[in-house]
């Protein structure tokens, strides 16, 4: 028995993400840019003499109720901040600059059957080498449950003669 897990196709999340990370890179930033997912282990990220860091990373969901059709399927908020860090080198910054570049490349964007929105942006924190600001972005997506097949109910014919 091997202890491998199975190889799974990406999610329907996953695949959106690597949309706007795609787009984020086709949106005519400058070459200065290092744009990709957020990383698995941000401890270890090192931004070394990068100038401008742009990270993708789905930051979770929220669910409408189920419809009045008995389905179970809702619709569902998928949620994903862009963290953008920018170091200063010999020029002084323009964060909002960079926000816009970042809000025209990604708002309204269509991909994987949905459209992605601007929730919000702005500053997360700055030191004197170091700025990170975020935005965040959503798009619906339904959440369709797995199909369960119900027990049917156990056929018993009582007025049948024993027997017969």
């Amino acid at each position: 028995m091997s202890d491998q897990q199975p190889i799974l196709r990406k999610t329907h999340l996953e695949k959106i993400e690597d949309g706007i990370v795609e787009a984020l890179k086709q949106g005519g930033l400058s070459a200065k840019y290092l744009i990709d997912a957020f990383p698995d282990n941000p401890d270890q990220f090192d931004m070394d003499d990068l100038e401008k860091v742009a990270l993708v990373q789905y930051t979770g969901s929220r669910y409408d109720a189920p419809g009045e059709t008995g389905s179970a399927a809702q619709m569902r908020r998928a949620e994903y901040a862009i963290h953008l860090y920018l170091r200063r080198v010999s020029t002084p910054v323009r964060g909002m600059r960079e926000i816009e570049q970042l809000r025209l490349a990604v708002q309204g964007l269509s991909l994987e059957g949905t459209e992605l929105m601007i929730t919000r942006d702005g500053l997360v924190d700055q030191d004197a080498a170091l700025w990170r600001y975020v935005i965040e972005v959503a798009c619906w997506i339904p959440a369709v449950p797995l199909t369960r097949t119900r027990p049917s109910p156990f056929i018993t014919d009582f007025n049948k003669p024993e027997g017969a």
